[in-house]
């Protein structure tokens, strides 16, 4: 087993060192080098959003999220996460979108214009000055992600992007940009996810006041 070329393709999967462990020392290493990951997050970062979102949350406004792949189905992850539970702790409705839950409006813009504009026709629609954007991409570099950023800071919203790979483009279209620095795109969308839990829970417990 070799180690990947850091040019490696951005759906391709990073290997990690050859071990004579077997399958027991892959997993040991797959979970060390998740735990290097989490320790080199900027939590700062972290925090900032869940202010945002709080503001966000308090003032009535919207949040839109969207990914391809792997990391579109960790926004409609989300969303259940934020939309159902926040509602439900606290009784004040949480205007969640993931914009890759409707496959007709996914089709409908790829078949009429192009494929690029799956996200941004669909932001237009959804997003206002004040919502925001939250943008998950493993390479930093769809095309229609950083488009759908391109309308979010068109109409005054704040981006806000989880990349991968060093963060690609993604990383200079938004406003904040929080970056896995690492070439495989499954832990990438590890920590992603993790991102996102974190973030809904300490939204949740500040709402509901058991933390500042």
């Amino acid at each position: 087993m070799s180690t990947a070329s850091t040019a490696a393709s951005p759906g391709r999967v990073e290997e990690l060192p050859a071990t004579d462990a077997g399958v027991a020392g892959y997993v040991s290493d797959y979970f060390s080098t998740l735990k290097t990951l989490l320790d080199a997050t900027n939590v700062a970062q972290i925090e900032q959003i869940v202010s945002i979102l709080l503001e966000t949350f308090q003032t009535g406004r919207r949040l839109v999220l969207c990914g391809n792949g792997g990391s579109g189905s960790t926004t409609s992850h989300l969303v259940c996460d934020l939309a159902k539970n926040i509602f439900l702790d606290s009784g004040k409705v949480f205007e969640v979108v993931a914009l890759t839950d409707s496959p007709a409006m996914i089709t409908a813009w790829a078949n009429d214009t192009d494929f690029t504009n799956i996200f941004a026709g669909q932001a237009r629609t959804w997003l206002r000055d004040g919502d925001v954007l939250i943008a998950l991409s493993g390479s930093g570099n769809s095309p229609n992600i950083l488009k759908a950023v391109e309308v979010a800071n068109e109409v005054g919203a704040f981006s806000i992007g989880f990349c991968g790979y060093g963060g690609g483009k993604l990383a200079d279209f938004v406003k904040l940009a929080v970056v896995v620095d690492r070439r495989n795109m499954q832990q990438v969308e590890d920590l992603h996810m993790i991102f996102g839990h974190v973030i809904f829970s300490a939204l949740r417990d500040r709402i509901k006041g058991i933390i500042a």
